[in-house]
C-alpha cells in the first residue's frame, strides 16, 4: 500500500487560509443550529454517561457505546457546574441535568459544543488528505465539500457518537496511508493512536477500518503491479512496527476505559477495559436480532441489504455526487494514488455496514463522506478545458446551495430526488429524530392550544401541553400531530395515510386541524 507525495506540491500558501476559513463558517453554521431544535431522542443518554465518565471516573451507564464523544459532550456542562447523580433509573439522568428553560438551552448547546472538535478534526484529514492527492487547489475544493455537506454538518451539531466516527476512522485511514509510506516510529506511535480513538469513537470502526484497509490494499497492489507474495513479504519486515501500531492502539483504548481489568461475561475471561468488549458483544447481538427499519415506503424488522447505499444516494447533494463519478476518470492512474484510496476506503466503509442489520439513518456510515469529499475535490480540482471548468463549479456550487436552502435542517436533508416528500423514501434519524418538538411548541402556543393529539416519537421533550393518544384509524377534533417515524416505522396513525397533510412544523411533524 505505497503511497507517494505528489511531485511539485506548494506550500499551502493562501489555499489554507480559505479552508480555515470554510471552515469556521462551517463551524458558525453548525452553532446557529443549537438553540433551533430540541435534543434528539440519543443526546440525553449520551450526555449522562460522558458526565457519569467525569464525575465518577466510571463508565457503567451503559456499553454498547464508547466513551470517547460522550466525554467531548459533557466537558462544557461538567465546567458549568453540572455532575452526574446516581438514581434508581439511570436513563432519566440526562433529563435532569439538562433541566428545563433558560438552563435547559444553556446546558444543551454546551453539550452540543463538544462535539465541535470532531468537525474541525475530519476538516483536517480531508485537506491533507486531499493535498497529498491532487495538490492545494484539490485540498480547498475537498475542504469546501465536507464543510458543506449536510449530515456533516447535522451530527456535528448534536450530542452523538457517530460525529467521532466520522472523523476519527478517516483519520485512521490517511495515518495508514504515512506510515505506508515510511513506517517510522513517530508515524507508527501516531498511527496507534489514531487507531486508538477511532476503537472508542464507535464500535464499527473495527469492521469499517478492516475492510477500507483490505480495499486500499488491493488498490495500492493493482495500481503498482506487485504481487501479493511481495506485499506479505513487505508487511513482514514490518512486523515490529505493526507490533507497536498495535501495543499503542491497545493502551489508548485501556486509557480510555480507565485501565478497568475485569471479568468478559460472555468470554467467561478477565481482560483490560471488559466494558469494551461487552460493547462489541451487545452490538453484534443487537445487529444479529435486528431493528425496525424504513425505506422507500417499506417497512422491515431486519433492515434492508441496500440501505446505506439508497440513504446516501438521497441523503447526498447531487453535486457531489456528480464529481464522485467524475472522479473514476481519473482516480486509478498510477500518479493518483490518494485519490484512489479515497474511494477505496468510502467503498470499504460502504461494504462492510451493508453486512449489518441496524439501518437507522447515514450517519452510521458517516466516515465515507471523507472518503468522498477528497475524490470529488480532486475532480474539481483537475477539471481542464472550459466546459469541464465550468461544469466543476456548477457542480461544487449545486452542492453548496442544495446544502444551504435546507438550514437550519441539516438533520432532515434530503437532496433533490426526494422531493418535497422526503417521509416516502427514509424516517428515523434520517428525517425525524424528534428534534421539532420545540417548533411545535412554540407554534402551538402561538395559536392559543392547550392540548393536541399526538404520539411523538421524542416522548422525552417537556411538552408545555397536555397530549392526548388518539386512535389510529381516525383523527380527534382539534390539533392533530404525526411524527414521521413513528408513521412510516411503525404505521401509527393510519388515517395519515390518507388524509393530505395540512401544515409541517420543520420536515420531521406534520399537522393538523380539524373543527369540532
Amino acid at each position: 500500500m505505497q503511497y507517494n507525495q505528489p511531485s511539485g506540491m506548494k506550500p499551502p500558501g493562501w489555499h489554507a487560509a480559505a479552508a480555515l476559513v470554510l471552515v469556521l463558517i462551517g463551524s458558525l453554521r453548525i452553532i446557529s443550529t443549537y438553540r433551533v431544535f430540541n435534543h434528539t431522542i440519543d443526546e440525553p443518554d449520551n450526555l449522562a454517561a460522558g458526565m457519569e465518565y467525569l464525575s465518577t471516573g466510571r463508565y457503567l451507564y451503559e456499553d454498547v457505546h464508547p466513551p470517547l464523544a460522550r466525554v467531548f459532550a459533557a466537558v462544557g456542562p461538567f465546567l458549568a457546574g453540572e455532575r452526574f447523580h446516581p438514581g434508581p433509573e439511570a436513563y432519566s439522568e440526562g433529563y435532569r441535568i439538562l433541566g428545563q428553560g433558560a438552563h435547559y438551552d444553556r446546558v444543551l448547546a454546551l453539550g452540543r459544543a463538544g462535539i465541535l472538535p470532531f468537525f474541525w478534526a475530519v476538516s483536517l484529514v480531508v485537506y491533507l488528505w486531499a493535498r497529498r492527492a491532487g495538490g492545494p487547489a484539490a485540498a480547498l475544493a475537498a475542504t469546501l465539500l465536507i464543510t458543506t455537506t449536510p449530515p456533516v454538518l447535522a451530527l456535528a451539531g448534536i450530542i452523538n457518537t457517530d460525529a467521532a466516527l466520522g472523523a476519527m476512522v478517516p483519520a485512521a485511514a490517511l495515518g495508514s496511508l504515512y506510515w505506508a509510506e515510511r513506517p517510522s516510529r513517530a508515524r507508527s506511535l501516531g498511527l496507534g493512536l489514531l487507531i486508538g480513538l477511532a476503537c472508542v469513537s464507535k464500535f464499527s470502526a473495527l469492521p469499517f477500518l478492516a475492510v477500507s484497509w483490505a480495499l486500499m490494499a488491493a488498490c495500492g497492489l493493482l495500481m503498482t503491479g506487485r504481487t501479493v507474495a511481495g506485499f506479505a513479504k513487505e508487511a513482514w519486515s514490518r512486523r515490529r512496527s505493526v507490533a507497536v501500531v498495535m501495543a499503542i492502539a491497545v493502551l489508548v483504548v485501556w486509557v480510555a476505559y480507565g485501565f478497568t481489568f475485569a471479568r468478559v461475561g460472555f468470554l467467561n475471561v478477565r481482560l483490560p477495559a471488559p466494558r469494551f468488549f461487552s460493547g462489541i458483544h451487545a452490538v453484534w447481538v443487537h445487529s444479529r436480532l435486528g431493528h425496525p427499519a424504513y425505506l422507500w415506503d417499506k417497512r422491515s424488522t431486519r433492515g434492508f441489504w441496500y440501505y446505506f447505499p439508497a440513504v446516501l444516494a438521497l441523503k447526498t447533494p447531487l453535486g457531489l455526487v456528480a464529481l464522485v463519478f467524475a472522479s473514476f476518470r481519473r482516480a486509478f492512474q498510477p500518479q493518483r494514488p490518494g485519490q484512489a484510496m479515497a474511494l477505496a476506503f468510502a467503498a470499504g466503509v460502504l461494504l462492510a455496514s451493508m453486512a449489518g442489520h441496524i439501518n437507522l439513518g447515514v450517519r452510521y456510515i458517516l466516515p465515507a463522506y471523507a472518503g468522498l469529499c477528497v475524490a470529488g475535490g480532486c475532480a474539481a480540482a483537475v477539471a481542464r478545458g472550459w466546459f469541464l471548468k465550468v461544469a466543476a463549479a456548477a457542480f461544487l456550487v449545486w452542492h453548496v446551495a442544495s446544502g444551504g436552502l435546507q438550514h437550519p435542517d441539516y438533520l432532515a436533508y434530503t437532496n433533490e430526488i426526494a422531493g418535497n416528500h422526503p417521509e416516502r423514501f427514509v424516517a428515523d434519524s434520517d428525517l425525524d429524530w424528534g428534534q421539532d418538538m420545540k417548533r411545535l411548541a412554540q407554534f402551538l402556543h402561538e395559536q392559543g392550544a392547550v392540548s393536541i393529539t399526538f404520539t411523538p416519537f421524542n416522548r422525552t421533550y417537556p411538552m408545555p401541553l397536555t397530549l392526548l393518544p388518539g386512535a389510529s384509524g381516525a383523527p380527534s377534533p382539534g390539533w392533530n400531530a404525526v411524527s414521521v417515524t413513528i408513521w412510516k416505522v411503525f404505521g401509527f396513525p393510519s388515517w395519515a395515510d390518507r388524509m393530505p397533510e395540512q401544515r409541517r412544523i420543520g420536515k420531521s411533524i406534520l399537522l393538523w386541524y380539524f373543527p369540532s
